[in-house]
């Protein structure tokens, strides 16, 4: 059995929607009309930056006005940028979380453990709402502040090493396949989640 569980936030735990984003975003004062690239496989490089920390909250706005022209305030750009959110947690999120623990628990050294690519802005809007499944695992992972971000095989490795396992001893849950093909290249064991209904 893995000694070491990662389990993606987004598409898995949390019901997010890229195209609520990509329009409220279409919708803002000034748009130009440029293509909004902003989906669970593919990303501007903008808004990979801005989920790996590279930009800040400040930067990241004005990143957007330069290549959207954006002419509206800080607070309409951030609830746009936020819109993915809107649905909240899947309503069985906690169960799966409790049916993986149980799934995987073989021994006191096993860890499940919540690493998400999200942005500063992503995080503060969703962090009250995540608290049912943030109180449910051994720790959190956000790319914004582990400076790493997936696909990128050092993401995974980073949480390998901070919890002491190797990578053939961790799973990936996940919705990216991008995400399961970079985690299995590293020896690790991967779920790749169509249904997160599935996962009960």
């Amino acid at each position: 059995m893995p000694k070491l569980v990662i389990l993606d936030l987004g598409g898995v735990l949390y019901n997010i929607d890229f195209d609520k984003t990509k329009r409220a975003l279409m919708e803002l004062r000034g748009y130009n009309g440029c293509d909004v690239a902003f989906g669970v496989e593919t990303q501007s490089d903008v808004f990979v930056q801005y989920d790996r920390g590279d930009l800040t909250t400040v930067e990241f706005r004005d990143e957007l006005r330069s290549m959207y022209g954006f002419t509206c305030t800080d607070a309409e750009i951030d609830r746009a940028w936020c819109a993915i959110l809107d649905n909240g947690l899947f309503p069985f999120a906690p169960d799966v979380v409790h049916s993986i623990r149980l799934r995987s628990a073989s021994g006191p050294a096993d860890r499940l453990v919540i690493f998400s690519n999200i942005s500063e802005l992503h995080y503060l809007d969703a962090k009250d709402r995540c608290s049912p499944v943030f109180s449910l695992v051994d720790d959190v992972y956000l790319s914004y502040t582990l400076r790493l971000r997936k696909p990128d095989p050092l993401s995974f490795l980073a949480i390998c090493e901070k919890e002491g396992m190797l990578p053939s001893q961790a799973t990936l849950i996940d919705d990216s396949l991008a995400n399961c093909t970079a985690a299995k290249h590293l020896g690790m064991t991967t779920i790749h989640v169509i249904d997160p209904y599935a996962l009960l």
